[in-house]
């Protein structure tokens, strides 16, 4: 006798499965430039537990370097299990957030249609397709976990999770809002006693951050900075993120059905939105927030689309309208981004195969193209043999003695220079 699944279930699997195969070209792509940092810190934390307390903020990220050093025990230096870990990441993050839907909306066809979107929409794919940014999909994970929890009054479990959550990303300092706006939207009277138990670990974590500050990088090197320009960050990433779906599925639905979700409605969601952008409008190297910080306010982001399509259910414009997000989402991610990656991975991989080649002696490298020399010395670790010499990386390295190559930019290799 066939037991029938559960309709909900079957969806579940079914977005899985297609986020599954819109993030599969990355299998084959290696690690990429901070990785290879990450994984020599976790031999280093083996004999120093509280090294990254000296590399802050990279203490606030040590669940990724747990994951890092578990999974390079098991895995060594083979990438592809590192990103099936971070995959089934996003694959859990998908169920979980499919449940916090479901008591926020109350409305089961409107949360099947967000988990769908959030499966494949690749504005936030660096956090995936990147391993060093597991931090943003771990950090989903536990904020997910805080704010299920909270919902069930269970208040000591979302502390912990929200515990984690503080050593996933710093950035989840906001959770307590996101609390907050979950009770104010559920329309749960607030029992600030309750938030006694979120107030503990926002305190420790303040005691660390304000600690550490002096030997924070992001701060001492100005990479974030509290600045006007935040605002323009802010509005710039803002307008990326909505850019071209949220004002192609107003139009489509209004010209659909003359229909719309309430103007108060969309607000609460866009503010939201905006409260999961906040911890990193400081940034001061780029004029919009990296596709990595944006894995967070994406699920509020598609939240919004599955409200604006809505009305649309039942009709052919909602499978058309799905059908051609889902198509253009998994091939801008099999075509532009994952070749994109391959580019970002190349000096590393290349590197290693060179290396390979040859005995293991000081190297000096020319026009290396990341801007940390600690990235090559790492990535030579990756070489057997090769543990413990020095990669010289400087552009007028006149070593004699030294294998020397030059990283070609064009042909994405290195040439190897002749010795005088």
């Amino acid at each position: 006798m066939r037991l029938a699944m559960d309709p909900t279930a079957r969806w579940l699997i079914l977005c899985c499965l297609v986020a599954a195969f819109a993030y599969s070209p990355i299998f084959n792509n290696g690690f990429i430039g901070d990785d290879y940092v990450i994984l020599q810190r976790t031999e280093i934390l083996k004999a120093h537990p509280f090294y990254l307390y000296h590399v802050p903020p990279e203490n606030f990220r040590s669940v990724s370097y747990v994951i890092f050093g578990v999974l390079k025990t098991f895995a060594g230096y083979r990438a592809w299990l590192f990103y099936v870990f971070n995959i089934g990441l996003h694959l859990a993050n998908i169920v979980l957030l499919f449940r916090l839907l479901q008591i926020v909306l109350k409305d089961d066809v409107t949360a099947r249609l967000a988990v769908l979107l959030f499966a494949v929409f690749q504005a936030p794919q660096e956090a995936i397709m990147w391993l060093a940014a597991m931090n943003e999909t771990t950090l989903f994970f536990f904020t997910l976990l805080v704010l299920l929890f909270w919902s069930r009054k269970r208040h000591a479990a979302a502390a912990l999770a929200y515990s984690f959550a503080l050593f996933s990303k710093e950035s989840a300092i906001i959770i307590p809002v996101l609390v907050l706006l979950l009770d104010l939207h559920t329309k749960r009277k607030p029992v600030w006693q309750s938030y006694a138990f979120l107030a503990i670990p926002s305190a420790g974590f303040a005691l660390i951050f304000l600690f550490t500050a002096t030997k924070n990088f992001l701060l001492t090197t100005g990479a974030y900075s509290v600045r006007p320009g935040a605002v323009l960050v802010l509005g710039r990433s803002l307008h990326r993120l909505l850019w071209p779906w949220f004002y192609i599925f107003l139009i489509f639905t209004w010209a659909n059905t003359r229909r719309m979700p309430s103007l108060s409605r969309l607000a609460w969601y866009l503010s939201g939105l905006i409260v999961t952008m906040l911890p990193y409008i400081f940034i001061a190297y780029q004029t919009s927030l990296p596709s990595r910080q944006l894995y967070l306010a994406s699920a509020m982001l598609v939240t919004l689309f599955a409200l604006l399509l809505r009305p649309l259910h039942g009709t052919p414009a909602l499978s058309i309208a799905v059908f051609a997000f889902i198509v253009f989402n998994v091939g801008y991610l099999w075509v532009r981004k994952d070749a994109q990656f391959e580019e970002r991975a190349a000096p590393t991989t290349q590197l290693i195969s060179v290396l390979r080649q040859h005995a293991p002696q000081k190297t000096a490298i020319r026009n290396f193209p990341y801007p940390y020399p600690e990235i090559a010395t790492a990535a030579t670790l990756a070489v057997p043999g090769w543990d413990g010499f020095v990669v010289v990386t400087d552009r007028s390295a006149n070593c004699t003695d030294c294998l020397q190559l030059d990283w070609n930019s064009s042909d994405r290799r290195y040439d190897l220079v002749q010795r005088p």
